[in-house]
């Protein structure tokens, strides 16, 4: 697929006076300078393309998240010192780094120094925290992240705090990726009865499902823990949203935070606002990413050229290529059929198959988009029968209870009263189902030995540190 209208070039005529040559290098120069331009400008549409796919894969994965059977349950729960504030800046927050005598007579910068020392101080203590956790409850990861830069910190408190230095507490930090919800409330159980007192903070306001994600779609649970008199972070990832990114998770959420990618519906809104010359010069940008794998020989793990085929589709449409673009479209449907890890009930499949649909009635071919569309809606229908499943599910929790239940069902008088009591009724089911998952899958939450290790580790490391002041 080439020659897509052609890139075109406008170049001032040269004022008079100026030699052949000197009007060639300018044309040159221009033409080179529009070429870094387009370039950076499909470099900039392709990443758009690819933190939009990302926050769709975080929005389906808290889907099926929501159908456990214990997140009723976790959904009800309030979290400490918790705003609910999940967007970047923050100047609100409750807790602080301890406010020293001495800082008073310090300047920011030193005082992000000494913080700086204090939490490479504790951050053994954090280490063996961590361990001990994942010791008890077999986490799928830990990590320890370096201990945070002073002009990464006085960056931070100026962009989200205005200012204030005492309000980053994750100089000293570590990440834990817990299995599920079940394993996410085990783990803070654990915590609580081992370490409570040291706790200053549990941030899970993003896994409620009335308050929106983080930008870019992620969502995770932040635990502070003050230790030497210093507050640490702890980062619990569920590791369903942490197999999306991985470690990248972080850059993921960095770039949909700059570049503000939750105001779009879609990646090919980037692209609104074009004229056809660059949309042009964008297509055949996206021609010269493409040209060593063609559309007809591009396999299922092919990725990297899965979005940047996925990316061009786009330009077509928006260039009224519609015939291109369902080619293009048709080419991916199969490739994401193939995939062992998608198939043809996959969300991103489904969202193809919408494209395709556009392109079809763009053509003036109802009768086949009216085809696709009804395997969209039964896709639909079948994502509203998972719901309803899950749903029952919890009615037959209700139902060991039929007081409960009957008090539930007699009373239809009062739209708003009925809609508390069924979600009252609702968590109360999903706990019940919790109790019976944790007494399968985390029986030792009711003996002392776990919690006892890690408060005597936590106790262990203390009395390390007092001794080497002693020593100092």
């Amino acid at each position: 697929m080439g020659g897509a209208g052609g890139i075109y070039y406008s170049v001032e005529k040269a004022t008079a006076g100026t030699t052949e040559d000197d009007e060639e290098d300018e044309a040159l120069e221009a033409i080179a300078k529009r070429r870094a331009v387009i370039k950076d400008s499909w470099d900039f549409y392709r990443m758009i393309c690819s933190l939009l796919r990302d926050r769709h894969k975080y929005d389906e994965v808290f889907r099926r998240m929501q159908l456990d059977s214990v997140y009723p349950y976790l959904n009800s729960m309030t979290g400490l010192a918790d705003n609910g504030n999940d967007g970047y800046e923050n100047p609100d927050k409750e807790i602080i780094q301890p406010d020293l005598q001495e800082y008073a007579s310090m300047t920011r910068t030193q005082v992000a120094q000494d913080l700086v020392h204090k939490a490479t101080a504790v951050m053994p203590s954090l280490v063996e925290i961590c361990k001990a956790l994942a010791g008890s409850l077999g986490m799928e990861e830990v990590g320890v992240g370096p201990v945070k830069e002073v002009t990464a910190a006085l960056r931070k408190a100026e962009k989200k705090y205005n200012g204030d230095i005492l309000k980053v507490t994750d100089f000293c930090r570590a990440l834990l990726v817990v299995k599920d919800f079940p394993s996410l409330l085990a783990m803070l159980e654990l915590a609580r009865d081992s370490f409570g007192p040291l706790i200053r903070r549990v941030k899970m306001s993003s896994l409620k499902s009335d308050h929106k994600a983080k930008a870019g779609g992620y969502r995770d649970c932040i635990i502070n823990v003050e230790l030497k008199q210093h507050i640490c972070e702890i980062q619990v990832h569920l590791w369903p949203m942490w197999t999306i990114c991985g470690v990248d998770g972080f850059r993921h959420y960095r770039h949909c935070l700059e570049y503000s990618t939750d105001s779009f519906t879609n990646a090919y809104d980037a692209l609104d606002g074009l004229d056809r010359k660059t949309m042009a010069e964008l297509i055949v940008m996206a021609e010269e990413a493409v040209a060593e794998t063609p559309l007809d020989n591009l396999e299922w793990y092919h990725e990297k050229y899965i979005l940047d085929y996925f990316a061009e589709a786009g330009l077509f449409m928006k260039h009224d290529l519609m015939v291109w673009a369902e080619v293009t479209y048709r080419q991916l449907i199969r490739l994401r059929t193939e995939s062992p890890d998608i198939g043809p009930d996959h969300h991103e499949t489904i969202r193809l198959y919408k494209y395709l649909i556009q392109t079809l009635q763009a053509q003036g071919r109802n009768g086949e988009a009216n085809e696709l569309q009804e395997r969209i809606n039964l896709y639909e229908r079948a994502r509203s029968k998972e719901a309803y499943d899950a749903e029952q599910s919890m009615w037959d929790y209700m139902m060991n209870a039929p007081t409960d239940a009957y008090d539930l069902i007699m009373d239809p008088n009062r739209k708003e009263r009925e809609k508390e009591e069924a979600m009252r009724k609702e968590v109360k089911a999903s706990k019940r189902a919790w109790r019976q998952i944790r007494q399968e899958r985390f029986p030792f939450l009711d003996a002392d030995l776990d919690k006892g290790k890690v408060a005597a580790t936590i106790a262990s490391e203390e009395k390390k540190s007092q001794d080497h002041e002693m020593v100092m």
